[in-house]
């Protein structure tokens, strides 16, 4: 059996360290090209990239947008059988 790992308790975890200053504009960009590009992409990381605009857009007609894509994709898979799962 392998010892515990110690943990340094000065040192901020990956859920608590600060996020680089660009990091929410940079995932923005990137969910939009996601849900631009969306024949090239699950549904379920379409339903994402959307509720990543819909938490960091400024436009809050984008916001409620991609919520509605996000609504419509999950209705959607909820009547394919098993749920959308190939």
């Amino acid at each position: 059996m392998s010892p515990i790992p110690e943990i340094d308790v000065d040192r901020p975890t990956a859920s608590e360290a600060p996020c680089p200053p660009g990091w929410p504009a940079q995932r923005l960009t990137e969910a939009r090209g996601i849900v631009a590009d969306f024949v090239h992409h699950p549904d379920s990381l379409i339903i994402l990239a959307c509720r990543a605009i819909a938490a960091h857009s400024p436009e809050e007609q984008e916001r409620r947008e991609a919520l509605a894509v996000a609504g419509l994709l999950i209705a959607l898979s909820n009547r394919k059988p098993n749920g959308g799962a190939a």
